[in-house]
């Protein structure tokens, strides 16, 4: 198996965010574009399930589409593959719904049904092009197989202990996969909490070195950050005021 297929549940959390975030812009400009699609106020139900029946074909079609179709019981339920996307048309109203991958499922009485027609146009002409690309650079910028993570995490902390422990800063370190987070307090009482992609780490190590040193507030995105923490939760406090004890006991 190529290393860069490994499984990486941190990568995929990543690339679950970008997804997620890409498809919730592209589902507000679906309802953008609804608003300027007029109903047909005058087709009866009957009509307007006949025509959007047929209109449904020929979108399938022109797009290059599987088109399937059959009837239970009071509904018609049509299929374009291979996105895929579902359409169920209640027989007796023509009132429908159009389910599609990534988005919420749209409801379109009778009289909607040339607006329906262009959701699923409008759906099908969404360019992912730019998701493709953004998951690809977010794969190139982060990913490490796990032996090479493992490599990077154990540095880390060998620059902890080193850095920080010279100077009697205990540190508190989570890792995983593709991140290292540390949360130390310096000699001033000053907390900082820095995180630090494994990826950039194991090209430039300096960063790091520097900011253990000399902790400052900086944020290069996709590489690290560093802030001092001014508002931590229960267990930042608790960590804190442990330090201190240890330091004063150490220093007795």
């Amino acid at each position: 198996m190529n290393e860069n297929d490994e499984p990486c549940q941190e990568l995929n959390e990543i690339i679950y965010h970008i997804t997620g975030e890409f498809w919730k812009k592209a589902y507000y400009g679906l309802l953008a574009k609804q608003k300027t699609y007029k109903t047909e106020s005058d087709i009866s139900a009957h009509q307007a399930v006949c025509e959007l029946r047929k209109e449904l074909k020929t979108l399938a079609k022109e797009n290059k589409l599987k088109c399937t179709a059959f009837s239970h019981n009071e509904h018609f339920y049509v299929s374009l593959i291979p996105y895929p996307i579902y359409i169920g048309i209640e027989r007796e109203t023509g009132d429908f719904s159009i389910s599609a991958p990534h988005i919420s499922t749209r409801h379109f009485t009778h009289s909607e049904y040339k607006a329906g027609l262009n959701w699923i146009q409008d759906y099908i002409n969404i360019d992912i092009k730019p998701l493709t690309e953004k998951t690809q650079a977010v794969r190139e910028k982060f990913y490490l197989n796990s032996k090479s993570s493992e490599i990077v995490k154990v540095s880390i902390k060998a620059l902890c202990d080193s850095i920080l422990g010279k100077k009697l800063i205990r540190y508190e370190l989570h890792q995983n996969r593709l991140l290292s987070n540390i949360v130390f307090q310096t000699p001033d009482n000053s907390t900082y909490e820095l995180e630090i992609f494994h990826k950039p780490f194991s090209k430039d190590a300096s960063l790091l070195i520097k900011l253990l040193n000399d902790p400052r507030e900086i944020k290069i995105p996709d590489v690290l950050s560093c802030a001092p923490v001014h508002c931590y939760d229960d267990e930042i406090s608790a960590m804190v005021e442990n330090l201190k004890k240890k330091q004063e006991a150490f220093l007795c």
